[in-house]
């Protein structure tokens, strides 16, 4: 959902091909609802917003920017806590617009093909967030009154299936358009996995038509962010099937607080929790009194706790310990956040995260919280 709002805040994405041999833009049009009033333009791409020009409406609302745009593209214009979008090329278009209040009642689009194409794009997907709001806001409010899982269930599926009928039809617009600009701005919502190889056979197609716009290289940027982040969480969870109950616990060597290099296997001979944690981590802190008790009430019989924390901050980590009252010897971090090493070749992707380890380094069980690390520990150590 959270895609799609950004595409109405920011109302845009794309490219555009070149229609006529114009090298200026004459936009205009009448704003009711905004008298007398500077009016800025701006240049709208997935990272910034840049102002390229001013006017001032008339008494009627009337406007008029003239100029040049370097490339074809998203723009906004903004004026008294107001802004509309629109696509804008070297080209003449006129917008017209009414304000209710501060919502933006009525628009529309003249003298260009392309800015109408867009202009429409924006009402399909006003009307299918309202109606995917419309659907949450239902579900909320029958949670709220007590509502059966099944009732709740059928307004989860219904939503799934607005939501799935939106995708289809995006793809299925993206085939049908002949302008990159519009084609991008659809392409903004496909953010799934299964979705990367279309966005780059298409960024490529476009490419060929605008080989230096922004938004081809800002949304290869994303593309490739997604995909490391999917490759990444694939990797964390590789880590993570390989180190199941009954493998063995892979070793590794951190600083403590005072910078001595301490590894797992210098603990072997004993029964080990590694427990992943942070400071600024709240379930990891409510989770801390369970760790401590079981660390006094075992560690005459061979138990000892051996902290990573996912903390960038010494003074943050030392704190903790103290407040937390961990006062097992052995803390360690790299202090690089979610990029910690151990944390990263035990395939932890949220914390608090634990693995019990028997005398032999073996893993004997995962995330024992509460009362199922107490009878672990009981069944293993008596």
């Amino acid at each position: 959902m959270k895609n799609y709002i950004f595409l109405l805040l920011i109302i845009a994405l794309g490219f555009s091909s070149c229609q006529e041999d114009t090298d200026r833009y004459n936009l205009s049009g009448q704003i009711e609802g905004l008298t007398n009033e500077q009016l800025i333009l701006q240049f709208v791409t997935f990272n910034s917003i840049t102002d390229i020009d001013t006017c001032t409406s008339n008494e009627n609302g009337s406007y008029e920017f003239k100029g040049t745009v370097k490339e074809p593209g998203f723009y906004r214009i903004s004026g008294q806590g107001k802004y509309w979008m629109l696509r804008l090329d070297n080209e003449e278009i006129v917008y017209n617009a009414k304000f209710d209040d501060d919502l933006l009642a009525e628009t529309e689009v003249l003298k260009s093909e392309n800015a109408q194409e867009f202009q429409e794009m924006i009402s399909f997907f006003i009307e299918k967030q309202n109606e995917l709001g419309a659907l949450s806001q239902q579900f909320q409010t029958k949670q709220m009154a007590g509502a059966s899982m099944e009732e709740l269930k059928a307004i989860e599926n219904q939503y799934l299936a607005v939501e799935a009928g939106m995708k289809d039809a995006i793809r299925e617009k993206i085939a049908q358009t002949t302008d990159p600009i519009t084609g991008i701005y659809l392409m903004s919502a496909l953010k799934s996995a299964e979705d990367l190889e279309f966005i780059k056979t298409k960024l490529n197609d476009y490419s060929t038509l605008m080989p230096n716009s922004t938004y081809i290289l800002e949304m290869r940027e994303q593309v490739k962010a997604n995909e490391d982040a999917i490759a990444q969480k694939a990797a964390m969870e590789a880590a993570s099937n390989k180190i199941a109950v009954g493998t063995e616990a892979p070793d590794f060597t951190q600083k403590t607080p005072q910078g001595v290099d301490l590894s797992l296997s210098s603990l072997k001979g004993k029964v080990v929790l590694v427990d992943f944690w942070a400071s600024w981590c709240k379930p990891c802190r409510i989770e801390n009194p369970t760790v401590v008790a079981a660390y006094n009430n075992y560690k005459a019989k061979g138990f000892t706790v051996l902290s990573v924390s996912l903390d960038k901050e010494r003074g943050a980590w030392v704190n903790a310990i103290a407040q937390d009252g961990l006062i097992w010897p052995n803390h360690v971090s790299d202090l690089q956040f979610w990029n910690n090493a151990a944390a990263k070749t035990f395939g932890v992707n949220s914390i608090p995260a634990a693995f019990l380890i028997d005398e032999n380094g073996i893993i004997i069980g995962r995330d024992l919280r509460g009362p199922a690390l107490e009878e672990k520990l009981k069944e293993v150590l008596g």
